[in-house]
């Protein structure tokens, strides 16, 4: 079926939001109850980002809460890791449990704050499990061989490569593989990063994912696709040569950051359909549908 933009695009925008905002865009993704859930980042007035979850039956249209649902003052203990923000929010449900990784933001840089749910109301934040500088990590939502596993993209001088690592616990990682590594000369160029929770199939793990590449003064985002092995998750198994979303439209191509598509969640139906939330722009959120089958063959 391809990738289908949704023909009422954006599905949300700051005009959505019932409180005074920047901007809201870059959503997790889950179903609880029975409900399609997005954790929205929400740019205050002051630049500072937090959580705001929002709430739809269809997956198309979304009611915005009334009030903030996670914001750095909810840290307490963690407050000084992400004072400036909290940001970019993937969502993976382990048995009864929604777990929660995040960009915190502070003087000390970007790291991964980890957080706990069961109902979106109440979170128990477990701090930093990674140190800075660190982002754009997701948990499988199983173990496998025994171990959970989590990826994500440190900064390291030059380098933007993702990394995959193993847990007991899901606190104390290791373990530690070099997963995958830009493509040079290609949209991929300048950097990458995971952009979703992992999706288990039959043929192993898809997971959407983020490259950069330099243009002009300014840089482009698009995201593609991967298939990761199912019982040795630090393999490759292949990936799409060619971006699967890339800003083509003026909600993808102006706003807060020009010329950016960047999703943090995705949701596979019954059926095998998949929708996919992504930003334009860093101000908005919009979806995209596609089918497990057609990102399996693409990957191949």
């Amino acid at each position: 079926m391809g990738i289908i933009k949704y023909s009422k695009n954006p599905i949300l925008t700051k005009k959505d939001v019932p409180f005074n905002v920047n901007s809201i865009f870059n959503a997790g993704s889950t179903k609880i109850n029975d409900k399609y859930l997005l954790m929205c980042r929400v740019e205050m007035p002051n630049g500072r980002s937090s959580f705001v979850k929002a709430v739809s039956d269809n997956g198309y249209d979304f009611t915005v809460d009334s009030k903030l649902t996670l914001t750095p003052q909810d840290h307490k203990e963690h407050y000084k890791y992400v004072e400036w923000g909290i940001e970019d929010s993937r969502i993976t449900k382990i048995n009864d449990s929604y777990y929660l990784t995040y960009t915190g933001y502070s003087k000390y840089m970007p790291l991964v704050i980890l957080a706990e749910t069961k109902d979106f109301s109440t979170f128990k934040i477990f701090g930093p499990i990674t140190e800075p500088s660190n982002k754009d990590c997701t948990i499988f939502p199983e173990k496998i061989d025994g171990m959970y596993w989590k990826i994500d993209r440190p900064n390291a001088e030059h380098r933007r490569d993702i990394w995959i690592s193993s847990s007991p616990d899901l606190l104390h990682w290791g373990n530690y593989k070099v997963l995958m590594e830009p493509a040079e000369g290609t949209w991929e160029n300048d950097k990458i990063g995971s952009s979703s929770q992992p999706i288990k199939t039959k043929d192993g793990w898809l997971l959407l994912y983020h490259g950069v590449r330099g243009f002009g003064i300014s840089s482009l985002y698009k995201i593609g696709v991967v298939l990761l092995d199912l019982q040795k998750p630090w393999i490759v198994k292949g990936k799409s040569q060619e971006p699967i979303l890339s800003p083509e439209f003026n909600y993808e191509r102006i706003g807060d950051v020009q010329n950016v598509v960047f999703s943090c969640g995705w949701i596979d139906e019954p059926d095998g359909k998949v929708k996919i939330y992504y930003s334009g722009a860093d101000s908005n959120i919009c979806l995209a549908e596609t089918s497990i089958d057609y990102l399996l063959t693409i990957c191949k």
